[in-house]
């Protein structure tokens, strides 16, 4: 199973310590709908607090780089297509971008 796979069932099963072992020390968060970036321990700080996911797939996966995208749906009603982008250093996941497009309600 992938390595990004694997890490959104932990996540899903809000698995802090597989989340903590897929994830590099130095990983980082970057949300450009939010123009924020997250340390690993911000990042993690998520976790059971995230808006409703589906459709989550794997578009590309190689040693160093994985493309997803999901639909995800808040408290608001608002949805949108989430695009993210997962660098692989050592083994690890060591770094996440996200890209948000606003979807009718």
């Amino acid at each position: 199973m992938a390595i990004i796979q694997k890490m959104m069932d932990a996540w899903e099963a809000k698995d802090r310590d597989t989340i903590d072992q897929l994830t590099h020390k130095e990983f980082v968060m970057r949300s450009h709908a939010q123009n924020m970036e997250f340390s690993k321990e911000e990042w993690m700080g998520f976790i059971g607090n995230t808006p409703k996911t589906e459709k989550f797939r794997i578009i590309y996966e190689n040693d160093d780089i994985v493309v997803c995208h999901q639909f995800m749906e808040f408290e608001s009603g608002d949805k949108e297509a989430v695009m993210m982008v997962f660098e692989i250093k050592d083994g690890q996941v060591s770094s996440m971008e996200t890209g948000a497009t606003p979807m009718p309600s």
